[in-house]
């Protein structure tokens, strides 16, 4: 089995105010349905809120895409060891360069690369990362990605004014809270599963925020509307909902005895096709699940907004006179958010 890599994820612009609880039991299971299956090792996952979900497909070097009618293909092909994801106004974001030996013989042959999803063009954003693994964009648009094989587990910080110019950040591993002042961190390697807490402002303050169980393998993770955690459990084979105000955490979906193995990321739905609401999962074993929400609505929601780019401003002719407005005037000022 591949390495277990350290856990990151984002959210942004939410209100930090909302409600934590959704169901009257929140510890209930959600249910699972199998999307797709047999599509090798899966190290991340993400949507492009066009109607596609992406797959960091590292046996098939590629990100891939699969869309509702389960049909999959390479959205970016000749892909070395992909890594976490992010979707940003039309763009993603990927990590190149997820590899145990190049984590364990420190090279630096890890980058963050650039796909627009409109124009298909790829660049490097940036490069001379070591095994480059979760990624997360704070709230000043600068990336931060974790690192945890070969040396002490890393966050390094890429400058968005700077991205050539990657630095170390803190000395651990990552996740962004409602408030945009905590990062959440998970470590796969200690045996007690903590999730750690760093002050974005000053990482040199760390806290533990909860322990989940033993040996759980933490991996990826993403976080809800009302700022609460889904862990993916790698080691375990298990998605694990804690709630930061209270510290407490209990198993919603996955185990051995569901046949779950190796899961490596979970993300909350989002664009046409892909309810907000529903969790969706992959794994080492190659199987994408979707888990829908117990009990009725309200359900804990993700969040999407971001992900698109912005429309064009468009202009409008005023049936004034017959005249056309003046250069500028009439203009469409909002932007798309899903």
């Amino acid at each position: 089995m591949r390495r277990l890599g350290l856990a990151a994820a984002a959210a942004l612009a939410l209100l930090a105010g909302a409600p934590a609880a959704h169901a009257a039991n929140p510890c209930a299971r959600w249910s699972d349905r199998t999307l797709s299956s047999g599509l090798g090792s899966l190290e991340n996952i993400e949507f492009d809120g066009l109607g596609g979900l992406l797959l960091s497909a590292s046996d098939r070097h590629a990100i891939a895409r699969l869309g509702r009618d389960g049909k999959v293909t390479d959205l970016v092909p000749d892909v070395s060891s992909p890594g976490g994801m992010r979707v940003r106004r039309g763009v993603l974001f990927f990590n190149t360069g997820d590899a145990a030996d190049s984590g364990i013989f420190w090279k630096s042959d890890g980058t963050i690369d650039r796909f627009d999803l409109a124009t298909r063009r790829r660049t490097v954003y940036a490069k001379g990362l070591i095994m480059p693994n979760g990624l997360v964009f704070v709230p000043n648009g600068d990336a931060l990605t974790s690192r945890d094989l070969g040396g002490p587990p890393g966050i390094y910080v890429v400058p968005r004014r700077d991205p050539a110019h990657p630095r170390v950040w803190a000395q651990t591993g990552m996740a962004v809270d409602p408030t945009g002042r905590w990062l959440y961190v998970n470590q796969t390697f200690k045996h007690d599963s903590p999730v750690l807490r760093i002050r974005i402002s000053d990482p040199a303050k760390i806290e533990v925020l909860a322990r989940v169980g033993e040996a759980k393998g933490l991996d990826d993770m993403t976080i809800d509307r009302a700022g609460v955690l889904y862990l993916a459990a790698n080691g375990a084979g298990e998605i694990i909902r804690l709630d930061p105000r209270t510290g407490a955490s209990c198993v919603i979906a996955g185990g051995a005895a569901a046949g779950w193995h190796f899961t490596s990321a979970v993300k909350f739905g989002c664009g046409p096709g892909w309810p907000s609401d529903h969790l969706f999962a992959v794994g080492f074993d190659g199987v994408v699940h979707e888990l829908t929400p117990p009990g009725a609505a309200p359900h804990p929601r993700g969040d999407c907004s971001g992900r698109l780019r912005p429309r064009p401003p468009s202009r409008r002719i005023r049936d004034d006179r017959h005249r056309p407005p003046a250069e500028g005037s009439g203009e469409d000022r909002r932007t798309s958010r899903n």
